[in-house]
Parts: structure tokens; sequence; C-alpha cells
């Protein structure tokens, strides 16, 4: 989750504000004021000449795809042609992640914005081994959307980035879309949803939104979340059928007018996980992943279950391996490396459900939000260690932004390594891992690629290496090497 974009307070009401707002004298049942610096869209929507001059413009263009996605993307209309999930199968993906919190515009002003950032790099990604890489949020307002079909964002224009999307899929690079669903903000007040247009009974009955005095259940919906709440935002009711309708239409539209190939699914707490179910069924992405920011990997496990309800679970969610994200982090802070071991098998995510898990080092909401953080050689020294680690083991790794092009050339050398060693042994999702060392100072395992077995040991103890003839130190770092041998 990335801030909020400032917003002046405002009300909300129990039909789309515009049929609301009325006149001293009118019929309206609860009128509502506009708030100061609302838009006048009305000539936007008549095509104006001369047009309507930026937000105003953007919000009007918004309108114009949202009533277009309608025509093209609704049911009745549009059936998603079936798409086979790369995690339904063994896959040897290696995912990066194309931003961090101090990427936007807000902060670089970069003459292209960030996409233009992106897309220029879309060689050197596909040269390091990567095949996925996952984009941040869009639309306006970014992880608290305003106008869903606003893609004019502080990370740039909607040309720069279907550029971004091109040049990834012109270097066999799959994108992934942030796709924040869980809350959205009001374009000019708290409750007040534009392009979709939505009344403000879509926000559950426990959001931090007063409401609308004297209107029934305040004018918000009768129905509580379904889990956590984002306080930050209004909390969205997903058994609404318009939100589920007006959201797979939106999904739909980003896949297949926009580009996108899947979904990285932000703050998927606060919905019940079969919605997933229904935005998969209804988009058709050759990947989905939900962001869960949870310790316990049980927890995890029952979610992606809960993403799809037929036998075997194949078209089930992935889910991003903070268990093993917070295991090594402290192992290789505290150099106790015992809790990465379950009976010979990772401690984390991986140990259950490799298949349906994308592992990670950092990413933009574990890392440091301090832009003058001081990345001391330790932190960094750990978190290669870490990258050690996933390159190394079953699931999907996952790459963070600076540490790969911020981090100095030596420390991206050592991460393209760590995938090319990834790829000669053919490691995919599933590939058998055995722990064999797990303690003070000390971690060891070997895994059993395709082509080759990897065995690598982390920790300060240099009393280990692997057992048995032919073993190649293929690469070594401060607190971590790895070996291969041909199998």
């Amino acid at each position: 989750m990335l801030a909020a974009m400032p917003v002046s307070a405002g009300t909300g009401d129990t039909a789309p504000l515009a049929q609301l707002r009325q006149a001293p004298g009118g019929s309206a049942a609860f009128a509502v004021p506009a708030p100061e610096k609302a838009y006048d869209l009305s000539a936007c929507h008549h095509a104006q000449v001369p047009p309507c001059a930026g937000p105003v413009a953007e919000s009007a263009a918004a309108y114009t795809e949202w009533q277009n996605a309608n025509k093209l993307y609704a049911d009745g209309v549009f059936t998603p042609p079936k798409q086979n999930r790369i995690d339904a199968a063994p896959s040897s993906d290696v995912m990066f992640q194309c931003f961090h919190w101090f990427a936007d515009n807000y902060w670089l002003h970069l003459e292209k914005g960030w996409w233009g950032e992106i897309a220029s790099h879309a060689t050197d990604l596909k040269n390091a081994g990567f095949t996925m890489v996952w984009f941040p949020p869009a639309g306006v307002g970014s992880y608290y959307q305003m106008e869903l079909y606003n893609l004019h964002s502080q990370w740039g224009t909607k040309e720069g980035l279907q550029g971004a999307i091109k040049a990834m899929h012109a270097n066999g690079i799959k994108v992934l879309a942030d796709a924040v669903l869980n809350h959205r903000s009001g374009r000019d007040g708290w409750a007040d949803f534009y392009n979709p247009d939505w009344p403000t009974n879509v926000i559950v009955q426990d959001d931090s939104w007063a409401g609308i005095p004297n209107a029934p259940y305040n004018g918000k919906s009768p129905n509580y979340s379904e889990g956590m709440l984002d306080p930050g935002s209004r909390n969205i009711d997903h058994r609404n059928p318009l939100v589920m309708k007006d959201t797979i239409v939106f999904l739909r539209w980003l896949r297949y007018s926009i580009g996108y190939d899947g979904w990285r699914y932000d703050f998927v707490s606060g919905y019940a996980p079969y919605h997933i179910q229904e935005f998969n069924q209804g988009s058709q992405p050759v990947f989905s992943v939900g962001e869960y920011w949870q310790h316990d990997r049980k927890v995890l496990a029952n979610w992606m279950d809960g993403t799809d309800t037929s036998p075997g679970k194949a078209n089930a969610s992935s889910a991003f391996d903070y268990p093993t994200h917070f295991n090594v982090e402290y192992a290789a802070q505290s150099g106790d490396y015992s809790g990465l071991n379950d009976n010979g098998k990772p401690s984390g995510l991986i140990g259950w459900w490799p298949m349906k898990t994308v592992t990670f080092v950092e990413n933009h909401d574990t890392a440091p939000r301090d832009p003058n953080f001081n990345f001391t050689q330790d932190y960094k020294e750990q978190r290669m260690q870490a990258y050690a680690y996933i390159m190394t083991h079953p699931g999907i790794p996952s790459v963070f932004w600076p540490h790969f092009f911020d981090w100095g050339q030596t420390y991206r050398d050592q991460i393209t390594r760590l995938v090319a060693i990834r790829k000669a042994a053919g490691i995919n999702s599933v590939s058998p891992v055995s722990v064999v060392a797990a303690g003070k100072d000390l971690y060891a395992a070997v895994t059993n690629g395709a082509k080759q077995d990897v065995a690598v040991k982390l920790g300060s103890s240099w009393a280990w290496s692997p057992s048995g003839p032919n073993w190649t130190l293929a690469t070594s770092g401060p607190n971590y090497a790895v070996w291969t041998r041909a199998r």
C-alpha cells in the first residue's frame, strides 16, 4: 500500500451524487452539497469544443472508457477465452517488482514518467532472466484509487503505461497489474465514486466514514466487512452485484484493451477469497497472486484454498510467502537459522504449497519508507543471503527494483548470477528440497533441479559443504555460498 493522495472532506448518499445534488427546493430525499472543487463534467461528456483541460479532460476520457468497456466486456456480450494458468503446473518463472516507495513522479519528475523508466529497462530484465513483472497501480490515486478508468496517475500517462507493457511483451515478459479492489476513494470528497459511478451503499457498514444521517443504514451497505478494514479509504462491499459486475468488466478492460496478463491482488485480507475466484473466472489472467500480510502460513494456505472451489485447486490464486520473508530476514539478522527448518522442509509457505507461492526478499511495504534510510553493508549482505535462499528453493522468486537497479553493479551482478544458476539447474516452483542443517550460524539445503542439484549454505559458519563428488562452487559472497552438480 502506498500513502493516500489528499482529498477534501465531503459527504455521500445512497444514489450517485449527480442524481441527489439538488438546488434548494429540490425533491431528493437526501440533498447533498457538492464539494467546493467538484469537476463539472457535463460539457466534457458532450465533446466540448475547445476540449476541457487537465484533470477534467482526463475524467471525461475515463467516463468514455467506462461506457465503452461496458459495451465491449459486459456479461452476455463478452466471454473471456479460457486461459491456462502458469501456476497450475510447475513454473520456472522469475518475477520482478517494477517500482518502489519513492519511484513515482512526485519524487523523481521524470520526463516520460515512471512508465518510461520501466520501459527503458525491458531488455535488461529479459537479459537477466526475468519472465514476469509486477507494475504499480495504474489508476489515479494509486493505492487509493479514485477513478478506475483514469490511467493518468503519479506513475505517468495511459499512453506511457501501454508503451511499458508493449516493451515488456516485446521481450517475452508477462505483466501483472496491481489490482486494488478492496477499497476506493472519492474523487472530490470521501464517498463520491466516479468512473465507474457507484452509490454510497457499496461501502461496508463498519467503514470509518460516518455516512449520511437519517438515511437507511446511514447511506451505507447493511453488510459488514468480510475481513480487515483499510482506514485510508472507503472499504467496498463485494457482495453487492453492482460492485462485482463493474469490477469484472474493469478487469476485462485492463486485460484485453490495456494489455495486462494477470493480477497482483492488493489487500486481499479485506474481502472473502471466493471473490478472487469470481475475478479470475471473469477475467482469465495468466497468473494471479494475492497480498496477504500474514506470518502464519496456515492462514495463507486457507486463503489460497478459498480462491478455488473446484477439485484439485488448479486455479487457486498464488500468494506472497510472507512467512518465508520474515523467517529468512530474522535468520540473516540474528544468525539463528533454526527457524528455517520444518522436519527437513522449508518452514514457510513453500514447505506446504510451493506451486502457488511467490517468495520475495523485500517489497515496497516491507522496505524502509524513509528516503534517507542508511542501507548499511550489513543490511545489504543480509538481503543477499535471502536472495541466495529464494533463488535456490522452490516457489516463484521475486526481485525488488532498488536491489537490482539502485544498489550498484556488483549487487546487481550477484542477483543476476543467482537467477542464472536457478535457470541452468532447472529449478522450478515445485523442485524437491531437503534441509540438511539449520542452527546457530548455519543453514544448508539441497534442491534437485531438472538438470542439476543445487546446494546452498547461509551463515558465518564454514563447517559445512555438500557431501559427495562432483560439486562445483557456483557463486559465493558474505555468509552465503552455492554449489551445483550435474544430475
